[in-house]
C-alpha cells in the first residue's frame, strides 16, 4: 500500500483529508468520507475507537461531546470506550456542525472504509482499542493490504506489525518517548515496522523528510489549511498532507 503512495501519479504532495472533507462537513463522518472521495483526494486521514461491545466506530475524543448532543442525551463526559453500538447509534453527530447535517449516526470502521474504498487510501488513526481488534476487522472486511493503520502509541504499532506484517503502519509524532523527528525516532519507527511517518508539520524540516527518505519511510505532515503551508510542504519534500481543506489543497496544486 505504502509503496502504490510512493509511486501514485499526480503533484506531490499528495492530499489527505483530515477527518474527510471537515471543512465542509461534520468530521469523521460518512458525509464527509463521502466528500472527500468525490474530490478525488488520494488519503483519507479518520480517527477510531473500540466500544465496550468491541465495535470499531469512528471518532476523535474520548466522548461524544463535542461531535454529538451526547451530553444532553447521555450525561457530560459518556465515555466512548463505555457504550456499545446500539447507544452510539442513537447520537446525532451531525447537527453540532450545521442543521443541514442533522440526524447523521455514528459511522462504524466498516462503513467508513466503504465510502473510501477503493478510489482512496484510507488512513487509520487508532485512539484506543486492541491491536487483535483491528487486525481481525480488517481481516475480515479483506482490506487488510488496502489500508494504513497509524498511532501516536508505537507499542500498538508495533503489535499490529507482529499480528499482521501485511498491514501498512504510520508512527504518528510526537509522543512522549519520541518528542523530536530525529534519527532515533526513524530508527525506531523502522523497528516497530513503520512504513511511513506522521508529524506535526511545524516540527519537520528538509533535514527530518531526508533522513525518514534515507530509510525508505513515507513522510505525512498534519494538520495545513492555507497555501503557504501547502507550499512549504512540498518545497520540504513531504510526501503527503493531511488538510481541513482537501478541496483547497487540490485546486492549488492545479492552479
Amino acid at each position: 500500500m505504502l509503496r502504490s503512495l510512493a509511486e501514485a501519479p499526480g503533484p506531490r504532495p499528495l492530499v489527505a483529508a483530515h477527518r474527510g472533507d471537515s471543512r465542509h462537513h461534520p468530521e469523521n463522518t460518512l458525509s464527509a468520507f463521502r466528500a472527500a472521495t468525490s474530490l478525488g483526494v488520494a488519503v483519507q486521514e479518520f480517527d477510531v475507537r473500540q466500544l465496550r461491545c468491541g465495535a470499531l466506530v469512528c471518532v476523535h475524543d474520548a466522548t461524544f461531546d463535542r461531535t454529538s448532543d451526547s451530553a444532553a442525551r447521555l450525561g457530560p463526559g459518556a465515555l466512548v470506550d463505555q457504550l456499545d453500538l446500539s447507544t452510539a447509534r442513537t447520537l446525532d453527530v451531525g447537527a453540532w456542525f450545521s442543521a443541514a447535517h442533522t440526524g447523521e449516526r455514528v459511522a462504524t470502521l466498516a462503513e467508513a472504509l466503504a465510502a473510501m474504498l477503493p478510489t482512496t487510501v484510507p488512513l487509520i488513526e487508532h485512539k484506543a482499542g486492541a491491536p487483535e481488534a483491528f487486525v481481525a476487522e480488517l481481516r475480515r472486511l479483506d482490506v487488510a493490504e488496502r489500508c494504513i493503520v497509524q498511532s501516536f502509541d508505537w507499542r500498538f504499532v508495533a503489535a499490529v506489525h507482529a499480528l499482521a506484517p501485511e498491514i501498512a503502519l504510520g508512527a504518528l509524532g510526537p509522543n512522549p518517548a519520541m518528542p523530536v523527528p530525529d534519527e532515533h525516532a526513524m530508527r525506531t519507527a523502522t523497528a516497530c515496522g513503520a512504513g511511513l511517518v506522521h508529524w506535526q508539520a511545524n516540527a519537520l524540516s528538509a533535514a527530518n523528510v531526508a533522513a525518514a527518505h534515507s530509510r525508505g519511510l513515507l513522510v505525512c505532515s498534519y494538520t495545513t489549511d492555507d497555501e503557504l503551508g501547502w507550499r512549504g510542504g512540498r518545497a520540504l519534500g513531504i510526501d503527503v498532507m493531511c488538510t481541513n481543506h482537501p478541496g483547497g489543497m487540490l485546486r492549488s496544486q492545479r492552479s
